[in-house]
């Protein structure tokens, strides 16, 4: 795998994913997180192997950096080394969606996304020393909100717990984890962010967004059948059909009545469902997998 900086592992995992045309508060979270990472890399010397970190110079450089330009340059150095690209959003395979509204999402590259996240559980989950990068990878992820959407509640609770540990052993964390780069008014924003998605990840979430799928249509997609009552044979393939004729990438990773599929990196569920409109429509609903 290539030599990677900490601002293109960082975005690797948080860009994946988030819209690619459009402003949201979640692609902002991310973006914030790559300016500080930017930020960490331009105060790293590498022939002492240290970093110099100033809490108010850190806060002052990300409020002054320009979400677009961040964007821009990250992009830039992933695309120069194809590892980044762009893909229709999965909301186009929706029986509701509306085709005049164009939504792209980035997508990274599958075998450096995998990398990246097995490397990360590798320092976090076994026994062993943690990197200065783990350190500082960890801290991004969980400013950022991707902490949540990445990992299980069970893991966030060991990344919590071993990053409360970090902070009396490192003093790199215990400099970098007393720092909260959210103003007041963004501390607030990303509460809410963190209850929605942790409510999301908890059975009963998962449950109300199936059957309520306008409370969050990305956690939530329907894709129709053309026949009805149909097996789980041809429920699965059709669904890949579909899908990969919009340019989405797909891997199989269990197979039954209710398949798991990974769609751009990005765990679904398959879960059979019939929806009345004037009449009965047979198809799929695709729901995010933890």
């Amino acid at each position: 795998m290539e030599n990677l900086s900490i601002a293109e592992r960082f975005a690797i995992l948080g860009l994946n994913g988030k819209e690619s045309e459009h402003w949201n508060l979640a692609k902002h979270y991310v973006l914030k997180g790559i300016a500080a990472s930017f930020y960490l890399e331009e105060n790293y010397n590498s022939s002492t192997d240290t970093w110099t970190i100033q809490e108010r110079d850190l806060c002052k450089y990300i409020k002054k950096s320009r979400a677009k330009e961040v964007e821009k340059q990250i992009i830039a150095r992933l695309n120069s080394k194809q590892m980044i690209g762009k893909v229709k959003s999965l909301l186009g395979c929706d029986l509701f969606y509306d085709e005049n509204i164009k939504i792209k999402e980035y997508v990274s590259d599958i075998r450096e996304y995998e990398y990246q996240l097995d490397y990360f559980r590798a320092e976090f989950f076994e026994e062993g020393p943690i990197s200065d990068e783990g350190i500082i990878l960890a801290w991004l992820l969980k400013g950022s909100l991707c902490l949540y959407d990445l990992f299980s509640l069970r893991e966030q609770e060991i990344i919590r717990k071993k990053m409360d540990e970090l902070q009396s052993k490192s003093g790199l964390a215990r400099v970098l984890y007393s720092i909260e780069i959210q103003s007041v008014i963004g501390s607030i924003a990303n509460g809410f962010l963190r209850m929605k998605t942790q409510f999301a990840a908890t059975p009963f979430g998962k449950g109300i967004n199936f059957i309520f799928p306008f409370l969050d249509r990305k956690q939530s997609v329907f894709v129709d059948m053309e026949e009805y009552f149909t097996n789980a044979e041809k429920r699965l393939q059709c669904v890949l059909d579909r899908v990969t004729s919009q340019g989405h990438t797909c891997e199989v990773l269990h197979y039954g009545d209710v398949p798991i599929v990974k769609i751009d990196n990005i765990k679904y569920e398959l879960v059979p469902e019939a929806i009345v409109v004037k009449l009965p429509i047979h198809g799929v609903r695709l729901r995010r997998y933890d």
